[in-house]
């Protein structure tokens, strides 16, 4: 069961990274009139999974 939380917690890590780097990578490419919307969803998801997969390690523990 441990490892279910962990796998879990890593997969959300790994989205909040892909979301993270999204973000940068539309802010970076200028016209941020256009872009910055989508920047600040991309950030918004990018903090959304960061919470979950600390909240998933914080059960794992918990559970323990």
């Amino acid at each position: 069961m441990k490892k279910i939380y962990l796998i879990a917690s890593i997969v959300m890590f790994l989205l909040a990274v892909y979301f993270g780097g999204m973000a940068y990578k539309q802010y970076l490419a200028g016209n941020l009139d256009y872009n910055l919307d989508k920047v600040y969803i991309n950030v918004g998801y990018c903090a959304l999974f960061l919470s979950i997969a600390v909240y998933v390690l914080h059960l794992r523990e918990h559970k323990s």
